[in-house]
């Protein structure tokens, strides 16, 4: 366990401090950048799109159970029509009942038709209907093709879920980033300023003889490295609030600040069963899962191509025709229909065959996905544990460096010690101080990726 939190304060309070001296400028907490980096991404947009589009597909799928109704009305016209003649005609009979029966009918009776002649101008028909159809039995086509629309919407979800955490996971880094250049900024000024000290010191040795130039000379170059480095690291810091703008949709050159609880102590979570987590709860795995699903939805809804399908269907029709048959009267058609595939040369089962493959592919790539989600997990598991340790590490290293820094201080004034062991011991600190807020920050983020590879990061309200 860390023995204090002393120097974690001490050492982030740096930033708290350089905030504290800005005025009129927002200054966003994480909590705030995570929220303002969902509302921004474009990706987790497109994600919620999607979403949206898969919730409007199942509600289509759902109208296959309800009866289909369908109307329709033609319209006829021939307007250069020459009219109906049929001449009258004496009966044709038959010898016998015998001949009759047969449909032998040779003579001709003196019964006499008479013809029709109708005379039009023009033939104007109109024909109308209504038709009411409703599957009865479809192989069960209809049923899996929503539970793959229930199964495309789990996706969506999913995926979506996704998205949220890799948003949130690079917020983290580019706010812990900006968090430990500050920090280092600071670290640095303190630096420069301890060695501007020691080079006054210097120059009045050297003016009364005590010191020679090149004892001066050490310090004043060190010092000018030191400001070297402070500037690489204040490019450094436009860098990352680039990076963080970005994430947030501001404008590059936004001047943000953060803060966060720099008192908050650092403590190593819970890294116990961190596969089996992942196994039951990453969003990856599971959108495998149903697109496993929907790969055995697939095959059975081939295999019902090949079933018996039964309908049933009423309708209303209507002709009318100009000066001919001007009724309006609908006549009723009751219908039922069965269709039984025969025949397709083995087509049905060389498409289950094939269907069956695409199973084994999404099982294949299931259980390649999770062999890779346990490396993972196990590479975060270590990288967490490792940054812990170099927490307590680097605490250490502050006791040992200020320590040191103190004794060389004091021997030096008495003339025991070098500039050189000076300046090394300096050094020293200033390198400890640094690894402490490198050390913390990385914990901060692989702590966030801890939650990402567990599956416990997700969108808040939304189980997991």
């Amino acid at each position: 366990m860390i023995q204090s939190i002393k120097y974690i304060i001490s050492t982030f309070v740096f930033l708290a401090t350089v905030l504290g001296t800005v005025s009129g400028q927002n200054v966003m907490t994480l909590e705030e950048c995570r929220k303002q980096a969902v509302e921004f991404n474009k990706e987790l947009k497109q994600a919620s799109l999607q979403n949206k589009e898969a919730l409007a597909n199942q509600e289509v799928a759902r109208t296959a159970y309800l009866p289909s109704v369908s109307g329709k009305i033609s319209l006829t016209h021939s307007p250069g029509f020459d009219g109906i003649s049929m001449p009258g005609y004496f009966m044709p009979t038959a010898e016998s009942v015998e001949a009759a029966e047969a449909g032998d009918f040779s003579g001709t009776s003196d019964v006499w038709s008479s013809g029709m002649s109708i005379d039009m101008n023009s033939l104007t028909l109109v024909q109308s209907g209504l038709s009411v159809s409703q599957p009865v039995y479809a192989g069960g086509k209809i049923k899996n093709s929503n539970k793959q629309a229930d199964a495309g919407v789990s996706i969506s979800d999913l995926a979506l879920n996704m998205t949220y955490s890799q948003v949130i996971e690079s917020t983290d880094q580019a706010f812990w980033n900006v968090a430990m250049v500050q920090s280092s900024i600071k670290i640095a000024e303190e630096y420069i300023k301890m060695l501007t000290e020691l080079e006054d010191q210097m120059t009045a040795m050297y003016e009364v003889g005590l010191q020679p130039a090149s004892e001066k000379l050490k310090v004043s170059v060190q010092k000018n490295e030191a400001k070297l480095n402070l500037l690489k690291a204040k490019n450094g810091l436009r860098l990352t609030k680039m990076s963080l703008n970005q994430i947030l949709g501001q404008d590059l050159g936004t001047d943000i600040q953060i803060s966060y609880d720099e008192t908050a102590n650092v403590n190593l979570f819970d890294l116990n069963n961190g596969t089996e987590l992942a196994a039951n709860k990453r969003n990856e795995l599971k959108i495998l899962e149903k697109q496993k699903e929907i790969s055995e939805l697939d095959a059975k809804i081939t295999r019902a191509d090949y079933l018996p399908t039964v309908g049933v269907g009423v309708q209303y029709t209507n002709i009318w025709v100009k000066d001919l048959y001007e009724n309006s009267d609908f006549r009723t058609l009751v219908a039922a229909q069965v269709s039984i595939p025969i025949f397709q040369w083995g087509q049905g089962k060389k498409k289950q065959r094939a269907a069956q493959l695409r199973i084994d592919q999404a099982e294949n790539d299931l259980q390649h996905t999770n062999d890779l989600i346990k490396l993972e997990v196990m590479q975060v598991q270590v990288q967490v544990e490792e940054a812990y340790e170099s927490i307590l590490l680097a605490q250490e290293n502050i006791d040992e460096a200020k320590e040191s820094l103190e004794e060389t201080q004091a021997s030096f004034e008495v003339g025991l010690n070098t500039t050189t062991d000076l300046l090394n011991a300096q050094a020293q600190w200033q390198d400890a101080q640094a690894q402490l807020i490198q050390a913390v920050a990385r914990f901060n983020v692989l702590k966030t990726s801890w939650e990402r590879v567990t599956g416990n990061l997700y969108i808040p309200g939304e189980d997991s």
